[in-house]
């Protein structure tokens, strides 16, 4: 699949919960829906990012959003893993990336990983999160990505993450759910 761009239809990509199987199309016919591709359970990086969703979560849910964050492992430890967070928002399993695959979030190059631009980056955010963690079996090469779903199904915001640290603004993502709320 190509990449997708404002204004093109969201796949029905389907997930795991604790509760068995989720098509995410459900979860945006009442309001916009942020959803989150993340890397690893130990990327400082997506748990600087979650935090950030944290904070604006009440003006998301405010607009009648609302969001999921999907990680690359299966149902029950990404539940144990955002539980453990405190996290107010959905976490979901994609443990064959297939949701990945579908949207062409791939895995990074070495420069994408581990260039100067990451390196910079690296210690503001594992500080910001307590530290750098293992991946504990994830794909440390996975590339995130953050999308906004407007209700109907359209994008209003396509980030497709060009390196490990690259996560969207919290202004660009609240942008994305008022417009999509409107």
């Amino acid at each position: 699949m190509a990449r997708l761009a404002e204004g093109d239809r969201f796949p029905a990509v389907r997930v795991e919960t604790v509760d068995g199987p989720c098509e995410l199309s459900e979860r945006w016919r009442d309001g916009p829906l942020v959803v989150t591709f993340m890397r690893h359970f130990g990327c400082s990086f997506c748990r600087e990012h979650l935090e950030h969703l944290r904070s604006i979560y009440p003006q998301i849910r405010e607009a009648g959003g609302d969001v999921v964050a999907i990680f690359q492992y299966g149902a029950e430890a990404t539940k144990d893993f955002c539980d453990g967070r405190q996290l107010p928002f959905s976490c979901v399993g994609d443990p064959l990336r297939a949701a990945y695959a579908e949207l062409d979030i791939g895995r990074g190059s070495l420069r994408q990983l581990y260039g100067w631009g990451v390196v910079k980056r690296m210690l503001p955010a594992a500080r910001a999160v307590g530290g750098v963690r293992s991946p504990q079996g994830g794909d440390i090469a996975q590339l995130p990505g953050t999308f906004v779903i407007a209700p109907g199904g359209r994008v209003a915001l396509a980030h497709y993450s060009a390196n490990a640290a690259d996560n969207p603004s919290v202004e660009s993502i609240l942008a994305a759910v008022r417009a999509a709320a409107a």
